[in-house]
């Protein structure tokens, strides 16, 4: 049998969003997982294509529809948004919980 692909870390954000707001927290969320070397898969909630995935992050997460960004830790089976994901970085308790899941390439 094929192995399951490990548990992924997404990212799920809008490339259309007009909210000043939005837009400072994704450029902040990108450049915080890219600085920890751990592997994220991008979605893009704008794309026709990606209706499902998004709705089903939405849900998850126990978010209002057109909720930006949103991070999904599959490992930990945790969600983070709004004021949790500002927290969380600044805190630096994302890092720590993200490069222990998901190891860090640096």
């Amino acid at each position: 049998p094929r192995s399951a692909s490990p548990p992924q870390l997404l990212y799920l954000h809008s490339s259309q969003s007009s909210s000043q707001l939005v837009i400072v927290a994704q450029r902040k969320l990108e450049t915080q997982l890219e600085s920890y070397s751990v592997p994220f898969v991008k979605i893009d909630g704008m794309e026709p294509e990606k209706k499902e995935v998004r709705k089903a992050i939405w849900e998850m997460s126990d978010q209002k529809p057109g909720t930006y960004p949103i991070l999904v830790d599959m490992v930990n089976g945790k969600c983070y948004a709004g004021d949790d994901l500002q927290a969380s970085q600044d805190t630096g308790s994302l890092q720590t919980a993200l490069t222990t899941s998901y190891g860090s390439s640096a």
